[in-house]
């Protein structure tokens, strides 16, 4: 658990409420550092990887691009969205997904109970998304390689991994270091699945899961 913590959160009770609910967890106070009010706020830490819990009910911010944002100021950053009910559901999720977000918890009643779980499996490398959401995900893949990959190609279990987070946004820097391998093998990895897809850019990696 090497992460520290840091709550982003544009209102300062919603901030108080949310560490206040971290701190049934005495590891997970020592970790916490001051929270953000603002997505400058967040960047003043470059090269600083934690885990931002994001107030989706405060931030008037896209989340999926600013966990972008954030994660190419400090690579190796992970991202727990807090999202009110009304935003909950499996489309908004798998969006955020796609973003690199890591994990959600919804506002409903028991979100207090939930959040330092969740905090905890995402600090242990895990996810905290539900089932549904994978699977969403894991369709979108299938669906873009039975459309894309040229006849008579296959990908990797490497390239397998490394497409896996290009759908979730994730820069050549980002996922060597995810993967624990050099920038110049992910880059390689990255132009080989593209290849094999007879995709020109990554971008177009990007798009194609949101269409039918």
């Amino acid at each position: 658990m090497a992460l520290a913590l840091q709550v982003v959160s544009s209102h300062h009770l919603g901030a108080f409420d949310i560490e206040k609910a971290l701190s049934v967890q005495e590891a997970l106070v020592k970790l916490l550092l001051p929270h953000a009010t603002s997505e400058a706020e967040a960047l003043k830490r470059p090269n600083c990887p934690r885990l931002f819990l994001l107030d989706g009910c405060s931030l008037n911010l896209a989340l999926g691009p600013l966990s972008g944002r954030l994660r190419a100021s400090s690579p190796g950053s992970k991202f727990l969205a807090l999202l009110p009910p009304d935003r909950g559901g499996e489309s908004e999720m798998t969006l955020l997904f796609h973003w690199g977000i890591d994990g959600f918890v919804t506002l409903h009643r028991k979100w207090k109970t939930e959040l330092p779980k969740a905090t905890m499996a995402l600090l242990r490398g895990r996810l905290w998304v539900p089932s549904e959401v994978l699977l969403a995900f894991v369709k979108q893949m299938k669906t873009l390689l039975d459309r894309q990959l040229l006849a008579g190609q296959s990908l990797t279990a490497r390239e397998g991994q490394v497409l896996q987070l290009l759908f979730r946004h994730l820069t050549n820097k980002e996922i060597a270091y995810q993967l624990n391998i050099g920038e110049r093998t992910a880059k390689f990895h990255v132009s080989n699945v593209l290849r094999k897809l007879g995709i020109e850019n990554r971008r177009d990696i990007l798009v194609s899961p949101l269409v039918d």
